[in-house]
């Protein structure tokens, strides 16, 4: 097995550069840097990163937690995490929580155990013990997606407020009145809650009732989409349009009007949030409202890289901007 003087004497530099490049690459010009790198691939050096754990005091990992894996805008956020990480020398241990809470406790108890740096959390309840515990522990930590704009706890988000307002003052200027909205269950996702919070100030702000009956509490998924436009056609007033929390409810939505017959835009509007690659494919494309998923993982992994090596002050509050993207999916109200 190849040795750190292997490595040193073929790329005729000494084993406390060679060092450095494994520790700070940063430090070393980066015709030397390329010049050990190669020299560790020809002799297949690997370094050992728990001894350099032991003296660091660092295990360079992230433990990363979501929601979902089978959302792709988490997947994306996940990438921009994943490869930010990468070129700083962390490595990623990813969990999935299921929207659930006990799920997340167990998931940050295990990361904490394995020694992880620091975690990324897109969580289920923000005002929970568990990230109570991370605050008052002062482990380093930041929220992914929420809306977070003060507070000890640091984040990079969107307005998801902004988000829900925008996507439906889109459905108002297109003469809807009567607007239902399909809604992750609020109890595991305050994304969910403050979008339906712009939905309703939005309403207000058009003079527009707020009717209960158009709202529906589901889970983020295809099907779950699919039924719950069906609830909303069966009221006696049915909506001439729905705004759907996550882009999987309004491709469930679409799936559902289609099945019941209505044709989209004509009978019935649908706007998504997120836009997921898929949401312009699909026929009829889908008018959502734009989050920069890969962005956000990758400001989220840079802002928690400058807490641990603390060059962070004050808990950073990050919110990414959104748009929405018109597409065939919504139509004037005839």
């Amino acid at each position: 097995m190849s040795t750190i003087l292997d490595v040193a004497k073929l790329a005729n530099v000494s084993t406390a550069t060679v060092s450095r490049v494994i520790n700070s690459p940063d430090n070393v010009r980066p015709k030397t840097r390329e010049r050990v790198y190669r020299a560790m691939k020809i002799c297949r050096y690997k370094y050992n990163a728990l001894a350099r754990g032991f003296v660091t005091k660092r295990s360079h990992t992230i433990g990363l937690i979501i929601p979902t894996i089978t959302n792709p805008v988490f997947s994306e956020s996940t990438r921009g995490v994943q490869d930010f990480a990468n070129a700083n020398g962390y490595q990623v241990i990813l969990g999935n929580s299921d929207y659930q809470y006990e799920k997340e406790d167990a998931l940050i108890e295990v990361f904490r155990e394995r020694q992880v740096d620091g975690l990324i959390i897109t969580p289920t309840n923000l005002k929970g013990d568990i990230l109570k515990q991370l605050v008052d522990d002062e482990f380093p930590f930041l929220l992914l997606y929420s809306t977070v704009r003060k507070g000890p706890m640091p984040s990079v988000g969107v307005d998801n407020f902004l988000g829900g307002y925008l996507a439906t003052e889109h459905l108002v200027h297109l003469k809807h009145q009567r607007i239902g909205m399909l809604a992750g269950e609020f109890r595991f996702s305050d994304r969910s809650f403050h979008r339906w919070h712009g939905y309703k100030k939005c309403l207000q702000d058009h003079q527009i009732a707020y009717d209960p009956e158009m709202l529906v509490h589901t889970r983020y998924n295809p099907v779950s989409g699919r039924e719950g436009l069906a609830r909303l056609i069966d009221n006696p007033k049915p909506p001439s349009a729905i705004f759907c929390s996550n882009d999987l409810l309004a491709l469930g939505a679409i799936e559902g009007a289609r099945q019941l017959g209505l044709n989209i835009p004509q009978d019935i509007s649908i706007i998504g949030f997120d836009d997921m690659q898929i949401a312009s494919f699909i026929s009829p494309n889908l008018t959502t409202i734009r989050q920069p998923t890969y962005e956000m993982g990758k400001q989220g992994a840079e802002a928690l890289i400058d807490i641990i090596e603390g060059k962070s002050g004050k808990p950073v509050h990050k919110l990414l901007d959104i748009s929405l993207v018109p597409r065939e999916s919504t139509g004037a109200n005839s």
